[in-house]
């Protein structure tokens, strides 16, 4: 479809379904959503710019541009939502700025002290984003498991988890991912934040080899910010202490999961107790031994 054919050439605004639409609407609402990222722009012209914004959504809609076209600005995301706008937070006026030290610690490349700790290493958190929203993935192995290539990039094995391989899928529509690094025992993170994508190079995959088998892919990440971050959450959550450990028994098992999913799916499915411990005993399994 060409756009004369939603408007043609000699007719500057049309009907469809009782709305009227403009030429010029969708670039309207685009300059002016640009317009809003101005961070100097005063109350006065942001609220002139939001009615402008408000007037020609009905339109916006029928045209179906928020079907494929996401929006990124969130006082915009809300509008276009139809949800309350809450006003913007002046955070500069509520935390003061970080430290020199601070700002110089944070490098786009690895230095020494920062190979020492991914040596160590063996457990962090994966961040990505995609076209349905953002995931978080746990991702663990032996002291070391994520290698170092050179100063500039890491790698790291995918191996089997719950098979909907978000991370990868999400990858491959935005590049960009957060990897944080929790120490057991130690009041410290480190976090890289970088753009990643899947290998599936043989020589690679080889050298990622883990009780003698070699992943089915991996993520090489290109470093852009490399930060040692305070631990102050570790002692806020007291993560280590002994008294924080959960007991089994106190929270629902898979298998109690299992069967309240299956009874969401269909009332009439009731699980008994060996269904449920069944289930139980192929997760503690499972979890402990099918790790690649």
């Amino acid at each position: 479809m060409r756009a004369q054919d939603v408007l043609p050439d000699n007719l500057n605004e049309a009907r469809f379904n009782g709305v009227t639409i403009r030429k010029g609407t969708v670039a309207a609402f685009i300059a002016n959503a640009g317009a809003l990222q101005d961070p100097a722009l005063t109350t006065e012209d942001r609220a002139a710019l939001m009615r402008d914004i408000e007037e020609v959504l009905p339109a916006l809609r029928e045209l179906g541009l928020f079907d494929v076209l996401e929006i990124k600005n969130p006082q915009l995301r809300a509008l276009v939502q139809g949800r309350v706008i809450e006003p913007e937070v002046a955070l500069d006026s509520l935390y003061v700025p970080p430290s020199e030290m601070i700002k110089k610690a944070v490098l786009d490349h690895l230095v020494d002290f920062h190979e020492d700790y991914l040596k160590a290493a063996t457990f962090f958190c994966l961040a990505t984003g995609g076209e349905r929203g953002l995931d978080a993935s746990p991702r663990g192995g032996p002291p070391g498991f994520v290698h170092v290539l050179d100063p500039h990039t890491v790698v790291f094995a995918d191996w089997p988890g719950n098979n909907k391989i978000e991370s990868m899928r999400n990858l491959e529509r935005d590049e960009r991912l957060g990897m944080l690094f929790i120490f057991p025992g130690l009041e410290i993170f480190l976090r890289i934040n970088g753009r990643g994508r899947v290998s599936t190079a043989p020589e690679l995959l080889a050298s990622l080899s883990e009780e003698g088998k070699a992943p089915k892919s991996a993520i090489v990440v290109a470093i852009d910010e490399v930060i040692v971050h305070c631990g102050k959450a570790v002692n806020r959550a007291k993560l280590w202490a002994e008294s924080s450990r959960i007991e089994r028994g106190t929270l629902p098992s898979v298998g109690k999961m299992m069967s309240a999913f299956a009874k969401m799916e269909d009332a009439r499915i009731e699980l008994g107790d060996e269904q449920v411990k069944q289930i139980n005993d192929h997760y503690d399994h499972a979890v402990r031994n099918d790790l690649y």
